[in-house]
């Protein structure tokens, strides 16, 4: 399947909103600059304008994504709101359908990533990287969140950009001591990598950078050999190609551990990149919904499907 960019720009505004594709299982946690679902109905995101420190909620224009025209709380459009200055996210709210369903924040301002960077809209959230990648860059955290060690089986979906690199970048990340996630990787091309415990799965080398991309991890453990499985429980897809590994094993999250958007750990390893998706599912997501999903990311965020 072949989605060219030249080709969704004719149809992103007509695309549902991901999450109502039927049959697709409750997210757990669900955040976008478009509506996900179309009875979500709060803010897209909260921002903090940089010349006096000033907050807002931004919500979705015309019900459908953040723009500058999006009306904030101030009581004016995002445009007018921000001006030249730059607007830093403090918190990026949660679509998801769930009774319980926590936002991904950050009070500290320096590691706040930016939606407008001195008045230049980014397409997403914009994360930096200062110090280089061994330092610690910009990142939201889920507080309230980390994958249940009761439940082997999820999905993790990142749509976005990675600009450049050097070692290792996280771009969603649920890590410590043992780990779930996904993260690009490699000093000599990029690598993306799901990662179970002492487990990994790397897809090839010489992934694209400065690009808009799609990346799927899953873990589905009844797919595994020793459950009787086929041997594909890991699934990796970049873009829509697949890599499968064949993995038996319980996860393990450190009990400290929470759920983070743009590193591999809060200490070193930051994401030089933007965000646009970020969704969540505690079950694996069929590969049939996967596709259903990737080709609806692919035409709003005019992602080239190969």
């Amino acid at each position: 399947m072949i989605i060219r960019p030249s080709l969704s720009g004719l149809y992103e505004k007509n695309v549902e909103p991901p999450l109502d594709i039927t049959g697709m299982p409750t997210a757990r946690l669900a955040y976008g600059l478009r509506k996900l679902r179309s009875a979500y109905t709060s803010a897209a995101l909260r921002v903090r304008r940089s010349s006096d420190d000033t907050e807002a909620d931004v919500y979705f224009y015309n019900q459908k994504e953040v723009t500058l025209n999006s009306l904030t709380s101030a009581g004016s459009t995002l445009r007018d709101f921000v001006g030249s200055d730059t607007a830093y996210v403090t918190k990026w709210y949660n679509q998801s359908a769930e009774a319980t369903k926590p936002d991904a924040t950050q009070t500290t301002t320096s590691k706040q990533p930016e939606l407008i960077s001195a008045g230049t809209f980014n397409k997403g959230i914009k994360f930096v990287t200062a110090g280089g990648y061994t330092a610690a860059g910009d990142y939201l955290q889920v507080d309230s969140y980390r994958l249940p060690n009761t439940d082997d089986d999820f999905t993790l979906i990142w749509a976005g950009q990675v600009f450049d690199f050097t070692g290792t970048i996280g771009l969603i990340s649920n890590l410590d001591n043992f780990n779930d996630g996904v993260e690009l990787i490699g000093t000599t091309g990029p690598v993306y990598r799901i990662a179970i415990d002492s487990h990994d799965l790397d897809s090839s080398s010489g992934e694209a950078t400065n690009t808009n991309t799609l990346v799927i991890g899953s873990y589905d453990r009844a797919r595994s050999t020793g459950q009787g499985g086929d041997g594909t429980s890991q699934i990796l897809r970049i873009n829509a190609t697949q890599y499968t590994k064949d993995t038996n094993e319980d996860k393990h999250v450190g009990r400290s551990d929470r759920f983070r958007i743009g590193c591999r750990k809060i200490s070193n390893n930051p994401l030089n990149g933007a965000s646009y998706e970020v969704l969540v599912f505690e079950s694996f997501v069929s590969l049939a919904l996967q596709a259903e999903l990737e080709k609806n990311i692919a035409i709003y965020n005019e992602i080239d499907l190969n």
